[in-house]
């Protein structure tokens, strides 16, 4: 049996290795505190907007808020059909008071590990 802690580190390792997802200590690090001053589904539609052409303008907020979906999802927070972030949105929207707030602290929760396993945004400096 695992403690919160360790599903928490678990999550965030796995949204961070994963070959497909980029995400970056920047991105990640804006996102608490525009968590708690906009609130979560505010910041998941900031994070999932899209340029014109159908790309993300945050490549990066996006893989993290999709991490975050996955994880509420897992915990049994939000509906197992979610698959997007539109749809996360939909669904704790519909949803009573308190599983926004416990899908806002457990967000929170997530990014604090999610920030300590993302990769650096500086550049790699070549050993001497």
């Amino acid at each position: 049996m695992q403690n919160l802690e360790q599903i928490r580190a678990a999550a965030a390792l796995a949204a961070t290795h994963s070959e497909n997802t980029q995400i970056t200590r920047q991105a990640v690090s804006k996102l608490p505190s525009m968590i708690l001053q906009n609130g979560l589904l505010a910041t998941a539609a900031f994070a999932s907007e899209e340029k014109d052409d159908g790309n993300p303008k945050r490549p990066e907020m996006m893989a993290a808020m999709k991490a975050i979906g996955k994880h509420l999802v897992d915990r049994g927070i939000g509906d197992s059909a979610v698959r997007s972030i539109p749809a996360l949105i939909e669904d704790l929207s519909s949803k009573p008071t308190l599983s926004l707030q416990l899908a806002t602290t457990e967000a929170l929760a997530l990014l604090s590990f999610l920030k300590r396993f993302a990769i650096s945004n500086a550049p790699e400096q070549p050993e001497a």
